[in-house]
């Protein structure tokens, strides 16, 4: 029984994204994935690298 809580713990870890990524990764991801146009990606690009 002591150990139900901590597997779930662990499981929830695993599906959140890994925490290292930087902010400019992550919009890379995203256009990646689809997620974003290559338009937008460029405007919030031009933000983040103020």
């Amino acid at each position: 029984m002591c150990c139900g809580p901590t597997n779930k713990k662990k499981h929830t870890t695993k599906s959140e994204p890994v925490g290292n990524v930087s902010p400019l990764d992550q919009l890379k991801i995203r256009l990646a994935r689809g997620e974003i146009s290559f338009e937008e990606y460029e405007k919030v690009k031009g933000e983040l690298v103020k």
